[in-house]
C-alpha cells in the first residue's frame, strides 16, 4: 500500500501516548509508518489507514505492532462534516452495543464469539477530527477475500452462520434490554428522510433504466422494473418501518464481503470478524441477507443455491436464539421466506446499487461523491458500473429470477 498525506495529528507523539497507556513494558517508538491500509476505490465514505510501529520496550527488546485508523474523507473539519454521525453511531457499536451481544454469548453459552477487533481511543489529548482506531488483524492471520469473484459456498455457509450467531445475540439483546435507540430503529429510513431518499433513488434509477437495454430483457420486464423504480422511494418508507409482530434483528447494515474479514488455518475458516458498523438498523432480518446474498455469492452458486443458503441461516439462527434462552416466537423457515417475499425491495436496491459496487475493478473514481452525486461526473460514473461486462452478466440473470420469485412486483 502506498505512502499517504495523514492530517498533521496523526503523528508519533500522540501513538507514543496511546502505547504507554496500553503496554507497561513500553519505552520508545522506534519507527512510524502510516500507509494506506486498502487500496483506492474500496471505499466509500472513509480514508483508511494502517499504522505501523516498531517499538522499543523497557527490556531493551524490539516489537512490532500495528493498528487500523479510518477518519473521515474531509478530515480537516473537527466533526463538521458530511457523516459525522456515522462515526458516533460506529463508536457506540464498538464500545457499547456490540460487547452487549458478545456478553450474551457469555453468560447463556459456553461459546466465545467475538464480532469485531478490539477499539481503542486516544486518551491523551484526543484530536479533534472524527476516527476509529482499531487493532490490525492482519498479523493475527485475518484476511479479505477478493470481492470480484465471489464467494462459495463453504464461505457463505460460514458467514451466515456468523451472522445468524449475530442476529440471534440482537433480538435476546431486545428481550433482556429492551428496545434499541430510535436512531437505530431508524436509521436513514425515516420519514424525515424522505426528499433525500427520493433525490437518491432518481441518482440511481435515472443511470440504470438508461442502462436496462444492455440487460436483454424481455420487454414485459423491462416495463415491470420501470414501473418498480417509480415507486422505491415509498417502498422504502414501507420497508424501514418496524414491524414488531415479526422477528426483528439488529442489522449490520452494510453486509457485503469488503466488511468481513476471515481467519483461515490451512484453507479451513477457523474465524470470521466484522468491520464497518456505520449503517445498522434494526428491523427485519431480510436487510442482512439480500446484502449479503445479492452480492457477494459467486454468480454460479448465487441463485440456484440461494434457498439453501437462506435455509442454513435459518438452521443456525433457531439453534443460537435456543442457546440464548430466547423466550419468544422464533420464525419458521417458511415464515422467514414469506418476510423476505414482503421485503424483496431489498433484493433489487442491492442488486442495482451494491453489487455494481461489489464488481467495479478498483478504481479512483470510486467515490462517495459519484456514488451518490448527481453532476454529469457522477451520473456517468454510475453509467460505467451499470454497463461493466461482469454486472450485465448477472444483473440480466438477477433481474428475471427477482420477478420470477415474486420479490419485484
Amino acid at each position: 500500500m502506498s505512502t499517504v498525506n495523514a492530517p498533521g495529528w496523526i503523528n508519533q507523539q500522540i501513538f507514543s501516548d496511546l502505547l504507554k497507556h496500553n503496554h507497561n513494558d513500553f519505552e520508545s517508538i522506534e519507527k512510524f509508518e502510516c500507509n494506506a491500509a486498502i487500496s483506492g476505490g474500496e471505499n466509500y465514505l472513509t480514508i483508511v489507514l494502517r499504522i505501523g510501529i516498531e517499538m522499543q520496550l523497557k527490556d531493551k527488546s524490539s516489537k512490532e505492532i500495528s493498528y487500523v485508523l479510518k477518519i473521515p474523507l474531509d478530515n480537516d473539519r473537527g466533526d463538521e462534516h458530511d457523516f459525522h454521525e456515522f462515526f458516533v453511531t460506529e463508536s457506540d457499536m464498538y464500545d457499547r452495543l456490540i460487547p452487549e451481544l458478545e456478553e450474551l454469548y457469555t453468560r447463556h453459552t459456553n461459546l466465545t464469539i467475538r464480532f469485531k477487533p478490539r477499539h481503542l481511543k486516544f486518551s491523551k489529548n484526543p484530536p479533534k477530527s472524527d476516527y476509529i482506531l482499531m487493532e490490525d488483524l492482519r498479523p493475527k492471520g485475518y484476511i479479505n477475500l477478493e470481492r470480484m469473484l465471489g464467494l462459495g459456498q463453504t464461505e457463505l455457509k460460514a458467514v451466515l452462520k456468523k451472522l445468524a450467531q449475530w442476529h440471534a445475540a440482537s433480538a435476546q439483546r431486545v428481550a433482556e434490554l429492551g428496545d434499541y435507540e430510535e436512531t437505530y430503529q431508524k436509521s436513514y429510513m425515516s420519514p424525515e428522510c424522505y426528499k433525500w431518499i427520493e433525490h437518491t433513488n432518481i441518482t440511481f434509477n435515472v443511470p440504470f433504466l438508461e442502462c436496462l437495454q444492455q440487460y436483454e430483457l424481455d420487454p414485459g420486464h423491462q416495463q415491470l422494473i420501470t414501473n418498480y423504480t417509480d415507486r422505491m422511494t415509498d417502498l422504502y418508507m414501507d420497508f424501514g418501518r418496524i414491524d414488531k409482530s415479526e422477528f426483528c434483528v439488529l442489522n449490520h447494515g452494510d453486509f457485503w464481503c469488503n466488511n468481513f474479514l476471515f481467519k483461515l488455518n490451512s484453507g479451513d475458516i477457523e474465524d470470521i470478524c466484522f468491520v464497518d458498523f456505520q449503517l445498522p438498523k434494526y428491523g427485519t432480518p431480510a436487510q442482512d441477507l439480500f446484502c449479503l446474498l445479492m452480492t457477494t455469492p459467486n454468480i454460479h452458486i448465487k441463485l440456484g443455491k440461494f434457498d439453501d443458503f437462506i435455509e442454513h441461516y435459518h438452521h443456525e439462527l433457531v439453534a443460537h436464539l435456543n442457546l440464548l434462552k430466547y423466550t419468544y416466537k422464533v420464525p419458521t423457515l417458511t415464515e422467514l421466506q414469506m418476510n423476505l417475499r414482503k421485503n424483496g425491495l431489498w433484493a433489487f436496491v442491492c442488486a442495482q446499487r451494491m453489487l455494481p459496487v461489489t464488481l467495479y475493478p478498483p478504481s479512483p473514481d470510486s467515490n462517495i461523491g459519484n456514488f451518490m452525486g448527481d453532476s454529469e461526473t457522477a451520473m456517468n460514473f454510475k453509467r460505467q458500473m451499470l454497463s461493466n461486462p461482469s454486472y450485465i452478466k448477472q444483473i440480466k440473470l438477477i433481474l428475471p429470477w427477482l420477478i420470477e420469485r415474486g420479490y419485484i412486483n
